[in-house]
């Protein structure tokens, strides 16, 4: 799936894409809710206990090998 960025100039386009996306039913994040949802996401990577070596380097070699 394609994401996309997209920048309005003022708050009456950012409505008009907004309702636009609404009516074809395509769902969207704000940078407000994607910044709330990536602080989160860190709170419970703290909680959690850090890689070995050997599982950092497939993590590492996913993240190369991912289109």
């Amino acid at each position: 799936m394609t994401e996309l960025i997209v920048k309005t100039k003022n708050k009456r386009e950012e409505k008009v894409v907004q309702a636009f996306l609404d009516s074809l039913d395509i769902g969207y994040y704000t940078e407000a809710q994607e910044e709330k949802a990536l602080y989160r996401a860190m709170q419970v990577g703290k909680k959690t206990r850090r890689l070995t070596p050997k599982e950092k380097e497939a993590f590492l070699k996913m993240l190369k090998n991912a289109r």
